[in-house]
């Protein structure tokens, strides 16, 4: 095996280039390491995305300043890892959360009535996936997470996965009196 970086598909360039939108990006690459541990410097802290496919994992980003794929085939995968965010939940006294939260209804479900965005947090999702010879680590959103792990289970990598999740902080469980 080659012991060049991954970076090897590039699309086209197109001669409408300019009709098409630019990409959000959801993730950003934060680390990116060979198999001697070294930190490619070019490749960390970009926008990307990540496409879970039955065949392996895409990075699709913009690197170098041209998109660019790294990819990473299911049987080169060891271990993938998502660490889920720290989640903090401090309502105030008659805050449809509040209500919801006491009623029994589930955080992830009463955080769509918060007023205040400081009523609810989560912090960023972590997706650690190492293979033979390189590891990459990304961050995403902390409400990503059950869409992460559904997406990841449902194409087949049960075998790989690993859990983590940090504990949540809920102010309503603390009384002041």
């Amino acid at each position: 095996m080659k012991n060049t970086s991954p970076l090897t598909a590039k699309p086209a360039a197109s001669l409408f280039k300019f009709l098409k939108p630019n990409p959000k990006y959801k993730f950003r690459l934060v680390d990116f390491k060979n198999k001697d541990y070294k930190t490619d410097l070019l490749l960390s802290q970009t926008k990307c995305n990540l496409d879970i496919l039955p065949m392996g994992v895409m990075v699709v980003g913009n690197f170098d300043n041209h998109d660019s794929i790294i990819p990473i085939l299911k049987e080169e995968i060891e271990s993938i890892s998502l660490v889920r965010g720290k989640e903090t939940i401090d309502t105030f006294y008659l805050s449809p959360m509040h209500i919801l939260t006491k009623l029994g209804v589930p955080s992830r479900i009463s955080r769509y009535f918060k007023v205040y965005p400081s009523e609810y947090k989560i912090s960023e999702t972590q997706i650690i996936i190492k293979c033979a010879e390189y590891q990459l680590k990304l961050i995403t959103n902390g409400s990503n997470f059950e869409a992460l792990l559904r997406s990841f289970k449902k194409t087949g990598y049960s075998k790989e996965l690993d859990l983590l999740r940090k504990p949540t902080l809920n102010h309503l469980n603390y009384s002041v009196y």
